[in-house]
């Protein structure tokens, strides 16, 4: 494809995404339309650069997203070279990430030699990673669109997740998501609007107490008023933490008076904002700070999640893939 033909294209998903965001941000096509817009840009620019490559510079894209996704699972799985995070997920990671960054790696070299059927399934094996690092560049892409939009002011509630206790406290990750929604209400009472705080988390095994009510203690601790946090502390899941909030919402009679804000971590808000739009909440999701060094694992855990929100879509995703990697594959092999 002419690199003109690229940018023309890119420009098109690029105004096809603005509309789409406007009118729904909490839907992951978002995302699948910056990729494209993305990978029509990378493909002309590399198109340019070496017009030699044809139809190759197609996979810069999928090749550089299939890398970052297997140092994600190697940096993962690193973590089972220490004693507190050998575990058989961990070994998996690790073993898949190496998996997919040699299937990457050979595939550069194989991609543009032989000739026979078994040559070119043999690339298609080869190319499989591309679509998955496709998939993880599309969610980071509707992650970072989504978290640059501003929330809107007067939420009728503003619900925290939980994210786990440490030795019956409250950790630094939660307390940020708290800290943020309680900033979050002050900015409201500035504005004369007094939005009920629902803090949500049930009690795990391995917690002396449910996760709301001891970041209901914190809250309190930290001035927030008695009588404006209604404490969620029966749920397990970010599913949970929704329904049940609703149910809390419900029961004083403001469900349907307005949206809600919810509050949880940066690298969660993604998803998060997928659940709400999926169980036909009004809801702005917004995140707070989380240390960096936590992120990349964070992050991986998101996506996986993630996808099985849409199965479907991504196994006819990966079959498309397929069947357009066997065609590149046998129309680039020398006759």
């Amino acid at each position: 494809m002419p690199p003109l033909v690229d940018l023309v294209l890119a420009a098109a998903l690029l105004v096809l995404f603005a509309l789409t965001a406007r009118a729904e941000p909490r839907r992951w096509v978002t995302g699948v339309l910056l990729a494209g817009a993305l990978w029509a840009a990378t493909s002309g620019a590399a198109a340019a650069v070496a017009p030699s490559a044809g139809a190759l510079a197609w996979l810069v894209l999928p090749g550089v997203g299939a890398v970052v996704l297997g140092l994600l699972f190697v940096g993962n799985g690193l973590r089972m070279l220490t004693p507190a995070g050998r575990s058989r997920t961990n070994a998996v990671a690790l073993v898949l990430g190496l998996a997919v960054l040699a299937a990457a790696a050979v595939a550069v070299g194989v991609l543009p030699a032989g000739t026979s059927r078994l040559a070119v399934a043999a690339v298609v094996v080869l190319l499989l990673p591309g679509y998955p690092g496709l998939v993880l560049v599309s969610y980071a892409l509707y992650c970072l669109a989504y978290l640059r939009r501003r929330p809107r002011p007067a939420p009728t509630a503003i619900v925290v997740l939980g994210s786990g206790l440490v030795n019956g406290t409250v950790p630094t990750l939660l307390a940020n998501r708290l800290d943020a929604a309680a900033d979050a209400w002050r900015d409201e009472q500035a504005r004369g609007h007094d939005p009920l705080v629902v803090p949500s988390g049930g009690q795990g095994d391995d917690e002396p107490m449910a996760e709301g009510v001891a970041m209901t203690a914190y809250l309190v601790a930290h001035g927030m008023p008695t009588e404006t946090v209604a404490t969620e502390d029966r749920s397990t899941t970010t599913e949970e933490n929704l329904l049940l909030s609703r149910e809390i919402l419900r029961a004083r009679g403001l469900d349907d008076s307005g949206h809600l804000r919810v509050v949880t971590s940066g690298y969660h808000v993604g998803r998060a904002a997928l659940l709400t739009r999926r169980l036909g909440l009004d809801a702005d999701v917004t995140g707070a700070p989380t240390a960096w060094h936590f992120l990349p694992s964070a992050f991986l855990r998101e996506l996986l999640a993630a996808l099985t929100l849409h199965p479907r879509i991504n196994l006819a995703g990966l079959g498309v893939w397929v069947g357009g990697s066997a065609f590149l594959a046998y129309a680039v092999s020398p006759r």
